[in-house]
């Protein structure tokens, strides 16, 4: 009977202590649990504290009044939210900051406000048009090879357009706002004209019968491609442009394409047609190009005596020997200008 006594002693002693064991494991569990719903009570509570902050910021349409260096600027926050992140604008009406007004009710910016219709006029619409729309370009002064050519260019600005051009590019970056900056890339500052072609055939025509017409070219210095010239037509023509870099030992080897354009044209655009590239193509010295175009419609004039070698603002142009499908070469045919700016 003792030991019968003493063996249950031992096993009740046992099943306390697993009943002692699982009392204590359920215990911290129930803790762990109480800890973890607090914690997750602590992130609802943030997040329902960021939802009414961000509820309580300016609605989308109400107006809001900046103070930029001094000038005042009224607007709506839908506004300055239209550009897309990295923009300083989105961050500052995220409603994740704290914005505090000054007396007058505005929200204060330590930038130069003289640029600031620029930016505010991209955020409104997307556009960029400073210094305004395409004016007739006197020939002597542009320094076209074409005297009393009618024909329209892109706008050149002045020094003081090109400085103004540059600070509103800083600004931009400043913001945030990388489609700006990217449109006052486009736009044809420190244009300099490639003038290749001596004359300009206005009496026997350019016909489109057999493919593209290219020129094969290479720069002395890194310069970025802006656009090319035409030669202009009585009716009305289609052009697709492609911009090749090429194997400098064999030409007809594309090694990459480096931009494209097309562009339709009629006589009144003149005697030069302009076609500006989407965006400035980069060309680097060393590398070999060819510019291709293939050109649908009516028959053209001709670009005659073209040079081999041209000095731009420093920058050397070689034209390369080389007959394309249409007949354009290194002395003749189409392309008598190149615009370029120097980088």
């Amino acid at each position: 009977m003792d030991v019968a006594i003493t063996k249950f002693k031992t096993g009740a002693n046992s099943f306390q202590s697993l009943i002692n064991d699982m009392l204590a494991a359920t215990e911290a569990e129930r803790k762990a649990l109480a800890e973890e719903r607090r914690r997750l009570e602590e992130e609802r509570q943030a997040w329902e504290t960021e939802r009414q902050r961000v509820n309580t910021i300016l609605n989308d349409v109400e107006q809001v009044t900046l103070n930029v260096g001094g000038l005042k600027f009224t607007t709506s926050v839908n506004t300055l939210r239209n550009a897309p992140n990295p923009s300083l604008f989105n961050a500052m009406f995220s409603g994740r900051h704290k914005l505090t007004k000054d007396e007058e009710g505005c929200y204060f910016i330590d930038r130069d406000g003289r640029h600031f219709h620029d930016i505010l006029n991209f955020l409104r619409d997307g556009h960029f048009s400073y210094p305004g729309p395409c004016m007739p370009l006197a020939p002597d002064a542009a320094g076209s090879p074409f005297p009393g050519s009618p024909s329209f260019g892109p706008p050149v600005p002045t020094a003081s357009d090109l400085k103004y051009l540059l600070e509103l590019r800083a600004e931009a970056n400043y913001y945030g706002l990388t489609g700006l900056m990217a449109a006052i890339d486009r736009f044809p500052h420190g244009l300099l004209r490639v003038a290749r072609a001596a004359a300009l055939n206005v009496e026997d025509s350019w016909m489109y019968e057999d493919g593209q017409d290219e020129i094969v070219f290479s720069v002395d210095k890194p310069v970025s491609l802006l656009g090319v010239g035409l030669c202009g037509t009585e009716g009305g023509l289609t052009v697709e442009l492609e911009l090749y870099e090429v194997d400098p030992e064999d030409f007809s080897r594309e090694l990459a394409t480096c931009c494209s354009a097309a562009q339709s044209f009629t006589k009144a655009d003149g005697s030069v047609l302009r076609l500006m590239l989407p965006d400035p193509a980069a060309l680097l010295p060393g590398k070999t190009y060819m510019l291709s175009a293939l050109i649908k419609g009516a028959e053209s004039y001709c670009c005659e005596e073209c040079l081999e070698t041209v000095i731009a603002g420093g920058v050397t142009v070689h034209f390369h020997p080389w007959e394309s499908p249409n007949g354009t070469s290194e002395h003749r045919g189409q392309f008598p200008e190149l615009y370029i700016r120097v980088l």
